[in-house]
């Protein structure tokens, strides 16, 4: 994606902000300097050569270190570079070198796209589950009044073009790109998902939300934060301005544990939050529920104005709850209950978030994205309810990822299943025996749960044990097309495996 500008201005206050550091002569040039492009991305530097500054983040990930390429990419004149101040290395010329690079590097993203997350009605959404539909509701509500993009897990809508995913939250460089473009094409109105990591790593420092959405919490990520509390204080910095400006609404959800912690601290702070839920408090309160099937459902979300009644195709009381947030962040912005209403209504749902197969012998498959505890205790309960049989379940659990939620899963999948089904998710670089090793700790019943390596022989299995009337529940993957196995990605799409096994193409 190329929206190429010229922007002068980007250094401007940057020593007032305390970002930089041995400057020496260099930074009275970058002063004065035409930045054509800013980028993180050696790969885009000969797509942006102009007659002016290519200024590149020189950023230290998971896999690659930008500081490595640095002598190559000096090469690529025009250019300026921006290092940590960690890389020990002598400052090379035309560089600058920073205190902090991320957050360098989102404020300087801000100002050379001029500012567009100010031009746009921003909701961000937080939280451990439910963020994608969430969004995916949002912007299809909004979209009602007027033209509305969207930012997350699964695709990137700018408002005139659909580009796949590549981070929930991407790096803020693309992050203030991607909503400078959905200026340029008329949009007015975007949802985003703000991960834990975007907020811990400033991707989206700087971004003013106008509203600001908390959706649950319970055990992921924490081999990267840690530990659970240092999970929510990762969440808890989209509302209290912590990555420079708080909020306009704060919409909590008040069943959630942190989140009724986190609606009462920002209410002790002055502030008015809007809580959602089922409990009787909730300023947008769940209850009513007509219908709660496979076919959808018929419920009530009552207001201190009055009752609105909602139909969906979504089913389960943790979708009820993605609805409810996403109506009271939308009358945020718009009061038009009815459009929105209408909406949730005529909404088909979001890919490989149970997607529904019809197979030949009667049974249903369902693909989801569940991939943590909460997660997939939410949708086999969900599924209990309405299945007529039995409900068997085929998951895995990623490698080189949280360990400690391995154990959790399997026992969730093993008690509340008929039968389970253990099997690859993205390996990655982790052996898969020692993936199963900890996820073995949490079987409670042997004779309910099988361990299949091979992902496409878990659901083959799975499909052959099926009979009229059952379910089976195929999570971890949802959207996702691939399979991570070492170095390699290797094409896997559950629901199309699914369909080829089963005869249906």
């Amino acid at each position: 994606m190329v929206l190429n500008m010229k922007n002068p201005q980007v250094f401007k206050n940057l020593v007032n902000d305390d970002l930089l550091i041995n400057l020496g002569e260099n930074f009275q040039v970058f002063q004065n300097e035409l930045i054509w492009q800013v980028t993180c991305d050696s790969r885009e530097i000969d797509e942006f050569l102009g007659d002016g500054a290519i200024l590149f983040f020189a950023l230290a990930g998971e896999h690659f270190d930008g500081h490595d390429f640095v002598d190559d990419i000096f090469r690529k004149n025009p250019l300026a570079i921006v290092l940590s101040g960690k890389d020990p290395r002598l400052l090379p010329p035309r560089s600058i070198r920073v205190r902090d690079i991320q957050k360098t590097m989102a404020v300087i993203a801000k100002r050379f796209f001029t500012d567009p997350d100010a031009k746009l009605n921003l909701i961000g959404v937080t939280g451990t589950n439910g963020k994608t539909t969430t969004t995916y509701l949002c912007r299809t509500m909004l979209n009602t009044i007027s033209k509305t993009g969207m930012l997350g897990t699964v695709e990137y809508d700018v408002c005139g073009k659909v580009r796949k995913a590549s981070n929930t939250t991407p790096e803020a460089i693309v992050l203030f790109r991607m909503l400078a473009e959905a200026v340029k094409n008329g949009c007015r109105n975007l949802a985003l998902e703000i991960s834990s990591h975007a907020l811990e790593l400033k991707r989206a420092y700087g971004l003013e939300v106008d509203v600001a959405i908390f959706t649950n919490l319970s055990p992921d990520h924490l081999d990267f934060h840690g530990n659970l509390d240092d999970y929510f204080l990762a969440k808890k910095k989209l509302f209290y301005g912590v990555n420079g400006y708080k909020p306009k609404h704060s919409i909590v959800n008040i069943d959630d544990a942190y989140g009724r912690q986190l609606f009462y601290s920002i209410r002790n702070d002055g502030e008015t939050p809007i809580s959602f839920g089922f409990s009787k408090d909730a300023d947008f309160k769940i209850c009513n529920i007509k219908k709660n099937d496979i076919n959808g459902t018929l419920f009530t979300i009552v207001t201190q104005q009055r009752p609105y009644e909602f139909r969906s195709r979504l089913f389960g009381h943790y979708n009820l709850l993605n609805i409810a947030a996403s109506f009271a962040a939308c009358m945020m912005i718009y009061e038009e209950p009815e459009k929105f209403i209408g909406a949730v209504a005529d909404f088909q749902g979001v890919p490989g978030r149970m997607d529904r197969v019809i197979l030949p012998n009667g049974a249903t498959a369902f693909i989801d994205y569940a991939h943590t505890p909460n997660a997939l205790s939410a949708a086999i309960e969900s599924l209990q309810l309405v299945k007529k049989g039995r409900l068997i379940t085929v998951f895995g659990c990623g490698g080189n990822r949280d360990t400690t939620k391995r154990a959790p899963m399997t026992r969730i999948v093993n008690e509340g299943s008929n039968f389970a089904i253990a099997t690859s998710d993205n390996p990655r670089h982790e052996p898969q025996d020692n993936i199963f090793r900890d996820m073995e700790r949490g079987v409670v019943d042997t004779n309910k749960i099988a361990f299949v390596e091979d992902r496409k022989e878990a659901i083959i299995k799975a499909i052959q044990l099926s009979q009229a009337g059952d379910i089976i529940l195929v999570a971890g993957k949802g959207h996702e097309t691939y399979q991570r196995v070492n170095d390699k990605i290797f094409d896997f799409d559950d629901r199309r495996v699914i369909r080829e096994v089963s005869g249906l193409c």
